[in-house]
């Protein structure tokens, strides 16, 4: 039982990092499965259509679902268009560095499986082939075909050249299925190696930006994993009791204790993204609101007190 505890506090403390590995090993069982089962191409005027569309509305789908397992982006847009109506441009121009960073990490995040499926696509080759074959670009003829006409009337039918007799010679149908497969081949290994060039790149100047040091970053996410942990399990104590509460008060009819929530004002502010200030540190909007919070209640505390009290209770609270 502890084991698996263990095993379900790991998973869902990575619960993001999973689900986009997740969605990536999806993406490369699932191309595995188009090309060999599926997927075939129609050696026609509709290679182009066809290849393109199995070729990048997958990838669409993989994008689209990397955005909904994204919880960073729903926390940030979840009831923002009902608190544009009570707040002015200025609020909204200061969070503009917010969204476009949190923006950023969506789309890179999102992008990894989608990018998946068509580097793998690309390194198989055929859904390239059927493209390239069936692009009515004279350019793209001359490429493959030189001036060789009958090459260029045929081009369609040389990715289904295995069923389909052709009048090209075998040295011919083999020098241009091994172009394409050459340029598919190189384009999915840049693709590959461009992906990992951005990631190192950002991972760089992030780190080169952060706030904090190397160790005060170490801690930083420390203190979010166990907040988050905190969180989780004391609001599913809290939602229970208030149930509990309700559902008692329901049956037996009777008025019920006051229970304390926090207000929707509350809940908003310990919604949005986190700002960093050396001068406050504030590890999230949760700490920084439960420090304004406690020095509101200070200065509220010292002044209600009597001119003799104040001296000494600023010395004991400070």
């Amino acid at each position: 039982m502890e084991n698996f505890k263990a095993l379900y506090g790991l998973v869902v403390k990575n619960q993001v990092f999973l689900s986009y590995s997740a969605l990536s090993l999806l993406a490369a069982v699932g191309e595995n499965l188009f090309s060999t089962i599926v997927y075939k191409c129609p050696c026609s005027t509709w290679n182009h259509t066809y290849g393109l569309v199995f070729l990048l509305v997958p990838a669409l789908l993989f994008f689209l679902l990397g955005i909904m397992f994204n919880t960073s982006l729903w926390k940030q847009v979840t009831g923002c268009c009902t608190q544009a109506y009570g707040r002015g441009s200025y609020y909204w121009c200061g969070k503009r560095l917010q969204c476009l960073y949190t923006l950023l990490q969506v789309i890179f995040l999102s992008a990894l499986p989608p990018l998946t499926w068509i580097a793998l696509a690309l390194l198989k080759v055929s859904f390239y082939e059927c493209i390239v074959s069936g692009l009515p670009l004279d350019f793209i003829k001359k490429r493959f075909c030189g001036s060789n006409d009958m090459c260029m009337e045929e081009l369609l039918f040389i990715p289904c050249a295995p069923a389909v007799k052709l009048n090209l010679s075998k040295a011919m149908l083999e020098e241009i299925q091994g172009n394409m497969r050459s340029e598919s081949q190189v384009l999915g290994w840049c693709l590959i190696a461009a992906v990992l060039v951005i990631a190192v790149v950002a991972t760089c100047i992030s780190r080169c930006c952060s706030p904090v040091s190397h160790l005060q970053l170490m801690f930083w996410k420390k203190y979010l994993e166990n907040e988050k942990e905190c969180f989780d399990n004391d609001s599913k104590d809290h939602a229970k009791k208030l149930a509990d509460r309700n559902v008692k008060g329901f049956f037996n009819q009777e008025p019920q204790e006051t229970f304390s929530t926090p207000t929707n004002g509350d809940w908003r502010s310990i919604s949005t993204a986190n700002t960093w200030n050396n001068n406050k540190i504030y590890y999230s909007p949760l700490h920084k609101f439960i420090e304004k919070k406690d020095n509101s209640v200070r200065e509220s505390f010292r002044s209600v007190l009597p001119p003799a009290e104040v001296n000494f209770t600023v010395m004991s609270l400070s």
